[in-house]
């Protein structure tokens, strides 16, 4: 039976192809010069139609060229001299006392011995009563009962129920109809009056009029100091307000902004709607305008009201809903 052209013959005489990875791993060998002679021609057939073989025989002879090379580098030696001088003076004693030539046992005692002695030197040293009086502050109050008081209060209600405080007089306003009463009822414990002449009771009554007029400026005062505040209420409807309402508040908080109200900066009545009640510095109100104005159209109004913020100061009720 005929051989086939596709099978590789085993036999001696026709000798089978070298492998490319066999040919990779006898190139050093190849160059060294200790291989044998048939191994020797297989490879230089393989280098010769394996590219690969070429480039890696030609990186193997041009590190043996830089080793060689570098074996012909001449330590000058006062280099040497310096290299082997000791840097410290410890290096020196150790060199000199042939440390590492000593037992294992005494080193690690030797070594266990030093680090004893500087332990008791740091607690020796060490100002441990300036310490204590440090860690002893605030120690020196004893607690010997505690008292709890239970608010009885109706519970504050979620939801914001903000009333603008009037401006609380520091004198009492009398109606004039209670002062006119007063002055013209007699006292019921007081002796009946005898009855006089139309002359002397005319000049002895007191005239309402006069009190109801008095009564009548001080509300008037009142009133004219009260007249000097200001609230800016509004509202403005955004989209997808889960996410720009925090931007929102936050713009507040830069630009100055203080809750003025019982609830947080940026409360959430409903899911879609929050509620701000606040004082922010007048000179940043129309940059607070610009960035609400980004989000929606806000639809503030400017009305009077009694309490009077400090100057530059102003206060107000802006209401953020989603927009339908």
């Amino acid at each position: 039976m005929a051989q086939q052209d596709d099978k590789i013959p085993l036999s001696k005489k026709n000798k089978r192809e070298m492998s490319p990875f066999i040919g990779h791993e006898l190139l050093y060998d190849y160059l060294s010069g200790s291989l044998d002679k048939e191994r020797r021609l297989a490879v230089e057939d393989h280098v010769k139609f394996s590219r690969d073989a070429q480039l890696d025989l030609s990186k193997i002879q041009n590190g043996q060229q830089y080793a060689e090379k570098l074996s012909e580098t001449v330590v000058s030696r006062p280099i040497i001299d310096l290299i082997g001088t000791p840097s410290n003076y410890l290096t020196v004693l150790m060199q000199k006392s042939n440390f590492d030539k000593w037992p294992q046992g005494v080193k690690w005692g030797l070594e266990a011995l030093v680090v004893v002695f500087a332990i008791v030197v740091v607690l020796t040293i060490m100002p441990w009563q300036k310490i204590m009086q440090l860690t002893d502050i605030g120690s020196k109050e004893v607690i010997l009962a505690e008292a709890t008081k239970t608010e009885t209060s109706a519970p504050v209600p979620d939801k914001p129920e903000f009333v603008d405080e009037e401006v609380k007089s520091s004198t009492p306003v009398v109606k004039p109809s209670e002062t006119v009463a007063a002055v013209q009822t007699p006292s019921p414990s007081a002796s009946p009056t005898p009855q006089k002449s139309p002359s002397v009771a005319a000049s002895a009554t007191p005239k309402p009029t006069a009190t109801v007029a008095a009564v009548t400026a001080t509300e008037t005062a009142t009133s004219a100091t009260a007249s000097g505040g200001f609230l800016y209420r509004g509202e403005v409807e955004i989209t997808n307000i889960d996410s720009n309402g925090p931007k929102i508040t936050e713009k507040m908080v830069e630009l100055g902004g203080r809750k003025a109200g019982s609830v947080e900066l940026g409360w959430k009545k409903t899911p879609t709607s929050m509620y701000y009640h606040f004082t922010i510095p007048e000179a940043k109100y129309q940059d607070l305008l610009t960035f609400m104005s980004t989000y929606g159209t806000p639809k503030i109004s400017k009305e009077k009201h009694p309490r009077v913020m400090p100057d530059g100061i102003i206060r107000l009720i802006i209401t953020v809903d989603e927009k339908k």
